[in-house]
């Protein structure tokens, strides 16, 4: 060891080099410069982690297998690439959903607490923002044994599902421990995603600030990163990736609190005439059920007046819930110049028309059923619903066990009669006293309290009892889309590989910041000014306009994003030499 040691004094002290005299150097900076591949890799390797971990899924059907689920979320990575927009509005959706929820729960629970002292503990529930989102991403479902169900196993109960059950002091008791176990969501992993993501805006911004051109891709992925961060703030209470969820135990309630849901929500729907089970019947409450045809109280409205329950499904299309217009038949009780082909039932001096299934109706219902076939106007009857079968013995039971539901509900907006509008429709159409009053006749609004799952996009149109109107959430469409437009059309100076390239990217760009533009200004009209509402009906039920819109308009826009992603790999087929050239950070650090 000494031997050595002398060996190395003496090497040095000499200044004998052991590789033949090369010149020694201590650290060595890299080129200040990057490839072309660094350039992909960087891009690429942040776009897939920002809209991959980002994702915030509904749970899936039990039914799924492993590769359907992955083919589901490959098929939002692809909606997230092409049209992020579209995923921040299911995200902002869903947030609404949620919170709106948990305000409601809370609503229940400081009642209870201060008008309730019997509450049980179930009843004093108040719920935290991961377990409402459990709660709308279908994380909560019922075990249906009853034989008035139909077959369709476990259905999933939607957030005004859970709503009800809060309301009427049947909360599920959802352990919030438990959720947090079920979800995959990671902190670190979170955090890495952020840093990452964070990485690429500062690079940007700092070649931006020293004069260094910025490549489309680039550009691109900016735009993803910044929607990325808008999920993660919309999602960060959502559990994630949960395949398993949490059954509710089936209790002496449940047949008939789920035969109301089942009546009421769209999965009782035949052949999509969008036409609810509930629909056709009026709610008479306990304290005024004298006889089937007795008016109910009078309500200072004008006649030919209907109030939708918020969040009512047959709010979508009035026309349907008013019924057929041309159904009254002149001829009265002794069917004179009746069409001998369609079942009708007597009202007063006139008879109108009814669905042969909803005849048995009037040989069942008595002065105690709450729920009875309206004697106005049947919705079954309309011109366009091809649903002419007897009522089988399991529907009469549901209505059966619903009657008995709907009282229990009526009884708790009673005592809380600010909600009575969020669970009953009041309707003056064809209900008048003896001295030709209009009268309000009651119904069961109809929402999606159950279902087959929850999808992860309801639809621009419904939002149920959130109370949100539906162009917000378009608005919200709209605007992040005239964003993700404008930050592509903010490089039309930058450089393009051809002239060509350059004039598609900016009309692309163009074309999809200033359509966002103008319809989040449409949308924001359509709440303020009626006449933009009517338009948007309008244009809604116009088969020109829709022919149009499949076969030109929507082709041109999705053309138009595929380009702007495509072009941003492209051209990186030429560019300028200071593309490479990777900013000069010890301007931005503290030095002598």
């Amino acid at each position: 060891m000494f031997t050595l040691c002398l060996v190395a004094f003496l090497f040095a002290r000499r200044g004998v080099s052991t590789d033949g005299g090369a010149p020694l150097t201590g650290w060595y900076e890299p080129p200040n410069e990057r490839g072309t591949w660094d350039i992909i890799v960087s891009c690429v390797l942040t776009l897939t982690i920002c809209v991959w971990s980002a994702l915030h899924l509904n749970v899936p059907t039990e039914e799924s297998k492993l590769a359907e689920r992955n083919y589901r979320r490959v098929r939002w990575i692809v909606l997230g690439l092409f049209a992020p927009e579209l995923v921040v509005s299911t995200a902002f959706g869903q947030f609404l959903t949620a919170r709106w929820l948990r305000g409601e729960i809370r609503k229940d629970f400081l009642y209870r607490k201060e008008h309730v002292r019997w509450s049980s503990e179930q009843q004093l529930q108040e719920w935290s923002i991961t377990q409402c989102y459990y709660a709308v991403m279908g994380g909560i479902r019922i075990q249906t044994n009853s034989e008035c169900i139909p077959s369709h196993g476990r259905l999933s109960l939607t957030a005004e599902g859970v709503r009800m059950l809060s309301f009427l002091g049947r909360l599920p008791e959802i352990d919030e421990g438990q959720i947090e176990d079920k979800s995959k969501a990671d902190g670190l992993a979170k955090f890495l995603v952020v840093l990452q993501a964070g990485w690429m805006i500062i690079q940007t911004l700092a070649r931006v600030h020293q004069k260094l051109p910025v490549t489309l891709l680039e550009i691109n992925t900016m735009g993803h990163v910044v929607c990325a961060f808008a999920l993660y703030g919309l999602w960060w209470s959502k559990p994630l990736d949960i395949k398993d969820p949490t059954m509710v135990l089936n209790e002496e309630w449940q047949d008939r609190l789920l035969s109301l849901m089942w009546m009421c929500s769209p999965i009782c729907w035949h052949n999509d005439d969008f036409i609810s089970e509930i629909r056709c019947l009026q709610y008479t409450p306990p304290s005024e059920r004298q006889s089937i045809n007795t008016p109910i109280s009078p309500i200072e409205q004008k006649p030919q007046k209907t109030h939708f329950s918020i969040g009512s499904i047959g709010a979508q299309d009035p026309i349907k819930f008013i019924g057929p217009l041309d159904q009254f038949q002149q001829g009265g009780v002794d069917g004179e110049g009746l069409d001998h082909n369609v079942s009708y039932a007597v009202h007063g001096k006139k008879s109108f028309k009814i669905a042969k299934e909803h005849t048995i109706f009037f040989q069942l219902q008595t002065p105690h059923h709450g729920l009875h076939h309206s004697a106005v106007y049947c919705r079954r009857a309309l011109k366009d619903c091809d649903f002419h079968e007897e009522l089988s013995p399991a529907a009469i039971k549901r209505w059966e066990l619903a009657c008995l539901a709907v009282d229990d509900l009526w009884t708790t907006c009673v005592r809380r009669p600010e909600f009575t509008e969020y669970f009953f429709t009041l309707s003056t159409l064809g209900s008048k006293d003896k001295d030709d009053t209009a009268m309000a006749t009651k119904f069961v609004g109809e929402l999606a309290y159950i279902a087959d799952h929850v999808p992860n996009f309801p639809g621009l149109g419904y939002l149920g009892s959130v109370n949100v109107h539906r162009d917000a959430l378009k608005s919200v469409v709209a605007f992040t889309g005239a964003a993700y437009g404008g930050l592509h059309l903010a490089a039309w100076n930058d450089f393009f590989p051809t002239v060509a390239e350059k004039w598609l990217w900016i009309s692309c760009a163009l074309a999809t910041g200033a359509s966002g533009v103008l319809l989040a200004l449409f949308f924001l009209a359509s709440q303020k000014v009626k006449a933009f509402e009517y338009l948007e009906h309008f244009i809604r039920n116009s088969k020109a306009i829709k022919w149009t819109s499949a076969s030109i308009i929507t082709p041109l826009f999705l053309t138009a994003r595929i380009f702007i992603v495509v072009e941003a790999f492209i051209s990186l087929r030429r560019q300028p030499a200071d593309v490479y050239k990777t900013p000069e950070w010890s301007e931005y650090l503290p030095h002598l």
